[in-house]
């Protein structure tokens, strides 16, 4: 099992037809997925997600993948507008089918800024 030391993550690179067409896929998953983490930041006084005011783009700019033996996993930024961004996971199975995985969040961020960079996690 891979975790955040031992992976087959390889380097971002830039965004391309690939990417795109993975995170349109799960574009509605991961909307759906910052508005619940909005909600729960409040509900706890978190305010974490109060970084982003509100969502005026979604374009992934980088990703990376992992070749595993059910597919590919998907690690991306995606920009959402105010220099702010999401890191993402999705998976796209042997047989086609993409999924929504996560968002990376820590205890301390949810929101990263341009230069964080895009590293392998898990949940």
């Amino acid at each position: 099992m891979s975790d955040a030391k031992h992976n087959a993550m390889g380097s971002p690179r830039p965004a391309d037809d690939e990417c795109n067409e993975v995170y349109q896929a799960v574009k509605e998953d991961v909307l759906k997925e910052i508005h619940r983490l909005n909600r729960e930041d409040a509900r706890h006084g978190l305010h974490e997600m109060d970084k982003l005011k509100h969502i005026s783009a979604y374009k992934p700019v980088l990703y990376a993948t992992e070749d595993v033996a059910y597919g590919r996993n998907y690690f991306a930024k995606i920009h959402l507008g105010d220099e702010k961004y999401v890191h993402a996971r999705a998976h796209k199975s042997n047989d086609g089918k993409i999924d929504f995985y996560m968002l990376h969040t820590t205890p301390q961020c949810s929101v990263w800024e341009k230069d964080t960079p895009l590293e392998y996690f898990v949940d």
